[in-house]
């Protein structure tokens, strides 16, 4: 207990604390987008997007603003303006991983695979969109 209390051990303790905070390296997004990141984050970009400035919940996160883009490579969320710590600059779902499970409130659910799925919720107009795209190509994936 004297060392600790010692001049010398104070400056022990602070050297640590310090080398501690150089090295540390915080997570490179949050939550669920880290999932996200590590299954589907791409340094591709779409063509065109489909739907500018969505509001999407993704997970049990409130609402993102994103922009969103579907084609037959799959469906694309882009941040524009979000800190890259928070979330990837750009997601490429591929179709067979994103499957319609819901309507509610005006909004419709999907389910991304994941190790546990990640909820998905978006507004009815592109939910009506991917729908039909996802299901497109879980049809070509059991007659295939």
């Amino acid at each position: 207990m004297n060392f600790i209390a010692s001049p010398i051990g104070v400056i022990a303790i602070l050297a640590i604390v310090a080398i501690a905070a150089v090295m540390y390296e915080p997570a490179k997004y949050v939550g669920v987008w880290r999932e996200l990141a590590k299954l589907y984050e791409t340094n591709k970009q779409p063509i065109s997007v489909t739907f500018k400035g969505e509001s999407i919940k993704v997970g049990r996160l409130d609402y993102s603003q994103v922009d969103i883009a579907l084609n037959d490579d799959g469906f694309w969320i882009l941040h524009v303006g979000i800190s890259p710590q928070k979330a990837p600059a750009c997601i490429q779902v591929p179709w067979n991983c994103v499957r319609y499970r819901q309507e509610k409130q005006n909004r419709q659910n999907f389910q991304i695979r994941g190790k546990k799925p990640i909820e998905l919720w978006v507004a009815s107009e592109l939910g009506t969109a991917m729908q039909r795209r996802s299901e497109r190509y879980t049809l070509e994936d059991e007659l295939g």
